[in-house]
């Protein structure tokens, strides 16, 4: 037993030094700010919660050793905490029993743009609701003040007992859309996580491949002959099995994560794949393999030969495990697609130049694993590819993905009569809104493009272009700086072309192509509005429809009637005579709270005015209540425009 908490210590460790060699400074956030933070409630210190019923510290901390003098002042230089007149800020009954991280933190897919989600075990019953409470508002704090540093986290406060008992009832279930993980999520936890502080998981110390009821008689006969002191560590509980109907729930669920990230998405999506295609009865769960490498490596299959632990990654090996698994089923174009995902998830954010020692040290590493994509070299340099070569890439990526699940779809109905844990009819629901959201075609909605992400495709530089084609007028965007000459000589470089300019500018904004930092172009033209217009019409609409971000929508929103949470009224955009003419072409551009965005063109002020009061009435949508803006370009006939309005 001595010599399995070793060996887990020790890879422990060394999950924390990759951690540390890749970020330097996110490390010492992850590893010795941030849990200092949660050990300590004092009032100059971000995290701190004025309530004496606040709980808070992480058992077996060591706050003085942890975090030097030095390490502190130089992050809290104004802080009285460790003032020698002041009172301990520590806790003397802590609530934190283990504080883990779950995820790519310190493995190969630890990325430049990598979060960091931390586990945090509690009992609820020793700090009660309002605890709970307290403790995650002092988490949101820090939350935000990590932000400000450079770093995003985010705390899950989760129930040792629950989580014993695949009950998670804390926000991983509302964001995760709860019976489509529960045991995945469990799973992740397991093969994942780095012990950032406080008590070892006990799952470490006992033997795979026992049942359930096996692990708790396991458990019992060490505690009783005195080989365990079970306050040394936390008890999550046990994974034997997966029911296959879970899976085909966390499926759907990683169809929705990939709508803001498809690479991490491809390789889960493909661990699915190969959970739900295996023949035996009991799924070999990665979790196992990666407790079999570092406490338990007696127990290897033999085509698996132990690895010194510091060389355990459980994400390389997972890609590994799914490159093979797509070799053996001769599909080579997901074989590759996995190789590039894990790749482009390594490098996500880094810019070549950026440390070189580092860069090289991957790339061989993932060489001799066999998991370099035969076109790295083109795939390093991403943030120069052309814009349809990003639109192919993460149409690629998409594609894999809805074909992947419509092979499995026909599996459902094989273990459809599984009895106990199956994704609920509520949360099929959630997940299922969100794709229609995301991949729906419906009258006026303006759609969104299948791509890697929608900070990869932002272009730098935009240039507009305007022509007249068999009569019908055209507006033009070309990736980069262009003159009405140099476009003739680049036509691969155009991205859209639109008869309205408000739908060409909106499209472009709600999928990440122009973004506030792009700069905006246009060439010689014959039409009244100018560079100036599209200047600032592209500002109020960048303004007024922030990026959406689909994993932040909540399950209790999706399972919200549909309705309409910010409008953008644009009147005359194209300076068209207005007095005297019977005509006032208008669009309202609205996004409801699924994140659909829509167009709707008006040829009135009448038909205008219905629209607004339409809004107004149906979903409390106006200029009173702060969720509509007016925008009228500058030109001769604005006021005019305005009174119209207002009669």
């Amino acid at each position: 037993m001595r010599e399995k908490i070793l060996r887990y210590q020790s890879y422990n460790k060394s999950r924390k030094i990759k951690a540390i060699n890749s970020h330097p400074e996110k490390a010492t956030l992850f590893f010795r700010i941030i849990p200092y933070l949660l050990h300590c409630n004092y009032p100059d210190l971000p995290g701190y919660i004025d309530d004496p019923q606040c709980p808070f510290g992480i058992h077996r901390f060591l706050p003085d050793k942890i975090v030097s003098s030095e390490l502190f002042y130089r992050y809290f230089p104004d802080s009285s905490a460790r003032n020698y007149k002041t009172a301990s800020p520590y806790s003397r009954t802590p609530c934190i029993h283990s504080l883990k991280t779950i995820g790519s933190i310190g493995t190969i897919a630890q990325s430049e743009k990598s979060d960091c989600d931390f586990w945090v075990s509690i009992r609820v019953e020793d700090i009660e609701d309002k605890g709970v409470a307290l403790l995650d508002k002092k988490c949101k704090k820090i939350e935000k003040w990590a932000l400000e540093q450079g770093a995003e986290v985010y705390f899950f406060l989760m129930d040792i007992d629950q989580t014993r008992e695949n009950k998670f009832t804390s926000s991983a279930e509302e964001e995760s859309a709860g019976s489509a993980l529960k045991l995945l999520l469990k799973d992740e936890l397991f093969r994942t996580h780095i012990l950032v502080a406080g008590k070892m998981l006990l799952w470490w110390l006992i033997p795979p491949g026992l049942t359930e009821e096996g692990y708790r008689e396991y458990v019992e006969t060490l505690i009783k002959d005195g080989s365990l002191n079970l306050d040394n560590f936390i008890d999550l509980g046990y994974l034997s099995d997966i029911p296959k109907s879970e899976i085909f729930g966390a499926c759907l669920w990683q169809l929705n994560k990939a709508l803001d990230s498809p690479f991490k998405s491809v390789i889960k999506f493909a661990y699915l794949e190969l959970l739900l295609k295996h023949q035996a009865n009991i799924l070999p769960l990665f979790s196992t393999k990666i407790q079999c490498f570092v406490t338990f490596p007696e127990r290897l299959p033999q085509n698996d030969a132990p690895l010194p632990l510091n060389q355990i990654d459980p994400y390389l090996l997972l890609a590994k495990d799914l490159v093979a698994f797509y070799q053996k089923n001769k599909t080579k174009d997901e074989d590759n697609l996995v190789r590039e995902c894990l790749f482009f998830k390594t490098f996500e954010g880094t810019k070549s130049g950026k440390d070189e020692r580092h860069r090289l040290s991957t790339l061989n590493l993932m060489d001799k694993w066999a998991l370099l994509p035969p076109n790295f070299d083109q795939l390093i340099k991403l943030q120069n590819w052309g814009y349809k070569d990003l639109l192919a890439l993460g149409s690629r990526v998409h594609a894999y993905l809805l074909e992947t699940y419509n092979r499995l779809r026909w599996l459902r109905k094989s273990f459809q009569r599984e009895t106990g844990r199956t994704i609920s009819d509520r949360d099929l629901s959630i997940l299922g809104k969100k794709l229609f959201s995301f991949y729906d075609v419906k009258p006026d909605k303006i759609p969104y493009l299948h791509t890697l992400s929608r900070q990869s495709i932002l272009q730098p530089d935009l240039t507009f272009h305007v022509s007249r084609f068999e009569g019908n007028l055209y507006y033009y965007v070309f990736q980069g700086v262009h003159d009405g000459e140099s476009i003739k000589d680049n036509p691969l470089s155009i991205i859209k072309r639109e008869t309205d300019p408000v739908f060409l500018i909106i499209w472009l904004t709600i999928n990440g192509i122009m973004q506030q930092k792009t700069n905006i172009h246009m060439t010689k033209h014959f039409l009244a509005v100018n560079l100036a217009d599209l200047k600032s019409l592209a500002a109020v609409i960048i303004k007024t429809f922030p990026l959406f971000n689909f994993s932040k929508i909540t399950a209790s929103e999706l399972l919200s009637p549909e309705k309409v949470t910010m409008a953008l009224v644009i009147i005359n955009f194209e300076n068209e005579p207005v007095k005297g003419s019977p005509t006032l072409k208008s669009a309202i551009i609205t996004v409801n709270n699924y994140g659909e965005y829509f167009l709707h063109r008006y040829s009135t002020i009448v038909q205008l005015k219905n629209a607004m009061r339409h809004l107004l009435t149906k979903h409390f949508v106006s200029r009173w209540n702060n969720n509509m803006e007016i925008y009228i370009p500058d030109q001769p006939e604005k006021y005019f425009i305005q009174n119209l309005l207002e009669k």
